[in-house]
């Protein structure tokens, strides 16, 4: 019956840090877990009683921060598990004791069936809720659109961590001194209002870090914009320029012609005219293939770098053949996440012999398909690696962009990317459903 009693302590901690994660755990992970768990809770049984899940919850967040690349939201997903799990016991045994306890006899309450029932119901209980509860936390992050820097989620582990130390303290000193029904009502209306304060703070912290993020993007998308219009009234200014020279430029002409230097006008047209209409030319096709995308902002940020592209003497191609429209991904999500990708295609470019850089928008049936392909020198980084933080070709503490945008990314079920090398080319495709 003690094994039977420690492997139900065992999933009171297994469910809810199993709903919690951001992760599915393999079955040789789960057992892995389990087999912690199995160790604090002997300990705690033996020897330390309830003092043991401080050494419980560091074994638990060592092991989780170590089998997955997010170990600072992990920690905190293990910590705000157990602080429900704790919460939601105190009110359980208050409703028990209310409710359950007058029913049976003196006899019946100083037996272990009172005991069976209260954990295999309280499980019953957890492994109804914390499903519901996991859903819920997951889709107010997904409808929050929050990417989570480090330092909100440090600012968030802060507070989760003195609520952790509340919710300890409270329940160590109970252990010494007893769990009158007293000391068990005045936890629970503790434990309820400090976790409701400090849930409704996080909330509002990822709220005002959202609107910071839109502001911020709406700021970039502004001067994005202006970028696209300066290029555009340039280009214009140049082609009224050529109008204007025009008249110049068929005087000139005559000169050769009237004298029949034939050879000096050809000289004269391949070296002045025709590079400035090719140039004329050239510019203005890009400028005509990107008028298809129809989202303003998208449009802005694409045509703003690829134009940089050019005037950095890049070999720019472009092929947006369909109108698009309607993108089934938040623009402001979007526009971050192709501007990392065409800043990182233009740095890569630069660095070799002859840069080369392609962009593709694709619209087939009801898939929306990005493709940036450019040059770039091999320095031995795996791709796969680039999505960590800090990890770069650019060098140390660089490389944020693209774990932003892998960060973005994740938070869509539709959106998937695809890296590959091909030769010489660097090329990624982002494929949105």
């Amino acid at each position: 019956m003690q094994i039977l009693s420690y492997f139900l302590n065992i999933l009171i901690y297994l469910i809810p840090i199993c709903c919690f994660l951001p992760f599915k755990l393999r079955i040789k992970q789960k057992l892995i877990l389990f087999t912690i768990l199995f160790i604090n809770i002997l300990l705690m049984g033996f020897a330390l009683s309830n003092a043991g899940v401080v050494l419980l919850l560091i074994s638990v967040c060592t092991y989780i921060a170590f089998i997955d690349s997010h170990r600072l939201m992990n920690i905190c997903t293990v910590i705000a598990a157990y602080l429900i799990c704790v919460l939601l016991d105190n009110i359980y045994s208050m409703a028990w004791d209310t409710l359950i306890y007058p029913i049976y006899s003196a006899e019946d309450l100083q037996s272990s069936f009172i005991y069976w029932i209260y954990m295999i119901s309280y499980i019953a209980l957890i492994a109804c809720i914390f499903p519901v509860l996991s859903r819920l936390l997951h889709s107010l992050i997904h409808k929050l659109q929050v990417v989570l820097s480090r330092q909100l989620l440090l600012l968030i582990a802060t507070n989760l961590l003195a609520c952790l130390f509340v919710f300890l303290f409270n329940i160590i000193m109970g252990d010494m001194i007893g769990y009158t029904r007293k000391i068990v009502l005045f936890n629970c209306i503790l434990f309820t209002c400090y976790f409701t304060v400090s849930m409704v703070l996080i909330v509002n912290i990822l709220k005002a870090n959202k609107e910071k993020a839109e502001m911020d993007a709406r700021q970039d998308s502004y001067h994005r914009l202006q970028e696209y219009t300066n290029q555009i009234e340039n280009m214009y200014s140049s082609l009224r320029s050529f109008k204007h020279d025009y008249s110049n430029i068929l005087l000139s002409m005559s000169g050769y012609m009237e004298t029949d230097d034939m050879e000096g006008l050809k000289r004269y047209f391949e070296k002045e005219i025709l590079p400035t209409g090719k140039n004329i030319s050239k510019n203005s096709a890009h400028i005509n293939q990107l008028m298809n995308i129809r989202t303003t902002e998208l449009k802005s940020i694409i045509s703003a770098k690829l134009l940089y592209a050019i005037e950095l003497n890049i070999n720019v191609s472009i092929e947006v053949t369909n109108e698009i429209a309607d993108i089934p991904m938040d623009t402001l999500d979007l526009t971050r996440v192709i501007g990392i990708f065409l800043d990182n295609a233009i740095e890569a470019a630069l660095e070799t012999d002859s840069p080369f850089l392609s962009f593709a928008l694709v619209h087939a049936d009801t898939e929306y398909v990005f493709i940036i392909s450019n040059s770039f020198l091999e320095k031995g980084v795996p791709y796969a690696s680039l999505a960590q933080p800090n990890v770069s070709t650019k060098g140390a503490n660089r490389g944020l962009g693209l774990y932003n945008a892998h960060e973005i990314i994740a938070k869509y079920n539709s959106v998937f990317l695809d890296t590959e090398i091909q030769g010489e080319h660097f090329v990624q495709r982002l494929r949105i459903t």
